[in-house]
């Protein structure tokens, strides 16, 4: 078999070198570079894309939301140039939720905790809020007089709807009502029926139309809710 000659040796192992090549930089991270890398947000601009690490213009996905300067977040690049992030990383293990005392106050005189107890505790992932506040009643509570309100840990978006969550009052019997969330609010109301006999509610308050029974020492109210918060 005659031996090929020297210019077609030369083509097929350049050839075999740049196969070997590509292969080896197809496995090798170090040489094809990464699908994705972590960077910085430096600004967000108007038109909700950010701003990272010298890349003035990043897409965002809907799920990342509320981008703010100092996220750490997922960039890919498209083989057009184009610039997309999945999302910032999680700062913990998990969305935990946190503990705050919201402030217990009445449309007249406002009430007193004394030796009650009064927790609130709420998780917001992005512009939603989940929320539960506890108020348990002891011997020294005082009650004050109007509506009853209860201060949320962040304010309601104004986006023309009343958010509506439970409300439970246990005072001898279990009462079951809503907690209510006007738009933009910074505060919540409960409602409860006024009696056994009228299932209409009414905003809890000190008056006797404004509760099934009265509130005492030991006795407890409990609200929960889902709103969307201003920002």
């Amino acid at each position: 078999m005659p031996e090929k000659p020297a210019p077609a040796v030369h083509r097929d192992l350049a050839y075999a070198l740049k196969q070997q090549a590509t292969r080896a930089g197809e496995s090798a991270p170090s040489v094809r570079g990464s699908d994705w890398r972590l960077a910085a947000v430096t600004a967000v601009n108007a038109d909700g894309t950010v701003a990272v690490d010298g890349i003035p213009t990043v897409r965002r996905l809907d799920t990342y939301l509320n981008p703010a300067a100092g996220d750490v977040i997922v960039i890919s690049q498209s083989s057009s140039g184009n610039w997309i992030t999945f999302g910032r990383l999680a700062a913990t293990a998990g969305t935990a939720w946190t503990s705050y005392t919201p402030t217990w106050t009445a449309s007249t005189t406002n009430p007193g905790l004394g030796n009650g107890t009064l927790v609130g505790r709420y998780q917001k992932i992005g512009r939603t809020v989940n929320l539960h506040i506890n108020l348990t009643a002891g011997s020294t509570t005082t009650y004050g007089s109007g509506s009853y309100a209860f201060a949320l840990p962040v304010q309601a978006a104004n986006a023309g709807c009343t958010y509506v969550g439970d409300a439970h009052l246990l005072s001898g019997s279990r009462w079951g009502g809503q907690f209510l969330i006007s738009p933009g609010a910074t505060t919540a109301a409960p409602a409860f029926t006024t009696s056994s006999a009228n299932p209409g509610l009414t905003l809890w308050g000190t008056a006797s139309t404004q509760a099934p029974v009265p509130l005492t020492s030991g006795g407890a109210v409990r609200m929960t809710i889902t709103y969307e918060a201003i920002s």
